[in-house]
């Protein structure tokens, strides 16, 4: 009895730091991935686009799938924390290699003879911008936790979270914060959703509580 009680108490210890260690990660990884939005250097032979970062600035994970140039879609197909390599993969070759604008979702880089010369995000009030700015982690979050969620920049949000019978369950706001947490301590263990609004735009984040 006694040894099945020890090994039930390890484990939950085990879970809880392997949900910590997640969080730790998720929050550096995030903050790095905003401090650059745009590589600082940029190629392209035409049909491959070649992205440098600094040593540490970005990790693949935080990096889009696809980047968008005019009608032209490139895919990523090679990646290390120094560099990301995008191959065509729909549309037309670029008709000027030495200069473009990269679409990387929420947001767009513009490029002149490898250099990162303008970069524009999209609006907070973007739909766009919402769906790949905003982090949600951990997820699942364990029950009596923190949820954490990060914005990307300053901004004023209304967060609610419903559970799946559409019942409001928690209502939180936020006034010019790039981030905020939600205890979970009143929720019981399922899924729920997170909508998360800002000006006339709102986007809704599955949420799984559990022990």
């Amino acid at each position: 009895m006694y040894n099945i009680f020890a090994a039930t108490q390890i484990y939950k210890l085990m879970k809880n730091y392997y949900l910590l260690v997640l969080s730790v990660m998720a929050m550096f990884s995030i903050n790095q991935s905003f401090a650059q939005f745009c590589p600082p250097t940029g190629f392209s032979d035409g049909s491959s686009l070649y992205f440098f970062y600094d040593a540490g600035s970005s990790l693949c994970g935080d990096r889009p799938s696809t980047v968008r140039i005019d009608s032209s879609t490139f895919t990523l197909t090679d990646c290390d924390d120094a560099y990301s390599i995008y191959d065509l993969t729909s549309g037309s070759a670029l008709t000027d290699a030495n200069h473009f604008i990269a679409d990387f979702g929420f947001g767009t880089c513009e490029y002149s003879n490898g250099t990162m010369t303008n970069q524009s995000l999209l609006s907070i009030g973007d739909k766009d911008y919402l769906e790949n700015s905003i982090k949600v982690f951990p997820n699942p979050v364990a029950r009596n936790s923190d949820l954490f969620v990060l914005f990307g920049t300053n901004m004023d949000v209304e967060i609610n979270v419903y559970s799946v019978t559409g019942k409001l369950v928690l209502t939180n706001s936020v006034s010019n914060l790039n981030r905020t947490k939600i205890s979970t301590a009143s929720l019981s263990n399922g899924v729920y959703m997170l909508q998360i609004k800002a000006e006339n735009t709102s986007i809704t984040r599955k949420v799984i509580v559990m022990n």
